[in-house]
């Protein structure tokens, strides 16, 4: 075939109807898309992330290897390096001691504001963007990044959560609180901090999640320990539960972050494309 036939316009050539040669001539008229270099490789770019996204989504989808998640999470917990275990146990350390200088009551305060704080910042500090490499090893497994990071938040839930037993513990063997009334004081704050930081830090920013949920908590516990009389409504997050209004409100907080948890553990494969890492 001729190749000039490819350059010939539909208006001229005699195999064309005549009630289509008006279609034609509207069709011609139109201009030609003649898009960047930079345009096309970015193109390319977001439709090989969305291939990837949903290869990665129909294999999680086909093999539901859900033992793959603690293994990539133990090497996250690796890479934090022991400081940052040891950095949470200092910091609630620090406050435990200052029990000579302040009240049992403000102790109690403390330990309340401390140990959902501590659970806060040690997310942002191990959410933070990873290196282009620990991506790639991640990115080639068949469990993306974000259930990877929500398995890492569970952790140092879990970490901080046992920070607190024993500090309840301890508490109560000192007589200076119940065991029940002062675990239900600050798991409630530290499940509802957890659940609200870690999604946060997934979707936006580390630094965001830090401000949304440890800066609030941070002022109230500040108010709560200068304020002396009692009669502040800041010291109503910061006392033990002890009606069965404060009770229930306690234990509603906590099912409540429960379910936001196993919500957002269970809808990860879905978040990788929409993840800030």
């Amino acid at each position: 075939m001729d190749n000039r036939s490819f350059d010939q316009s539909p208006m001229q050539s005699d195999e064309l109807p005549l009630e289509l040669q008006a279609a034609a001539r509207s069709y011609a008229a139109q201009p030609v898309p003649r898009p960047s270099s930079a345009d096309t490789a970015q193109l390319m770019h977001y439709l090989l992330a969305e291939a990837a996204f949903q290869a990665q989504d129909t294999h999680f989808e086909r093999t539901n290897h859900l033992w793959h998640i603690p293994v990539l999470a133990r090497w996250r917990v690796y890479l934090l390096g022991p400081w940052f275990w040891i950095a949470g146990v200092l910091l609630l350390l620090a406050g435990i001691l200052l029990a000579r200088s302040i009240t049992v009551s403000d102790l109690i305060t403390l330990l309340i504001l401390l140990l959902p704080l501590t659970a806060v910042l040690g997310l942002t500090h191990a959410l933070r963007s990873p290196a282009a490499g620990l991506r790639a090893i991640e990115a080639s497994c068949p469990v993306n990044s974000a259930q990877t990071s929500v398995s890492l938040g569970l952790v140092i839930l879990a970490f901080d959560v046992l920070l607190g037993l024993v500090a309840t513990l301890g508490f109560t063997l000192a007589h200076w609180a119940p065991f029940w009334n002062l675990l239900l004081a600050w798991l409630a704050p530290l499940l509802l901090l957890t659940a609200i930081s870690l999604p946060i830090a997934l979707l936006r920013n580390v630094r965001l999640a830090a401000l949304v949920g440890g800066l609030p908590w941070l002022l109230l516990g500040l108010l709560a320990l200068v304020e002396q009389n009692g009669q502040n409504i800041t010291r109503l997050f910061f006392s033990l539960p002890q009606d069965t209004l404060s009770l229930s409100y306690h234990l509603a907080t906590i099912l409540l972050s429960l379910l936001l948890l196993i919500v957002l553990f269970t809808s990860a494969p879905k978040w990788q494309r929409f993840c800030a890492f």
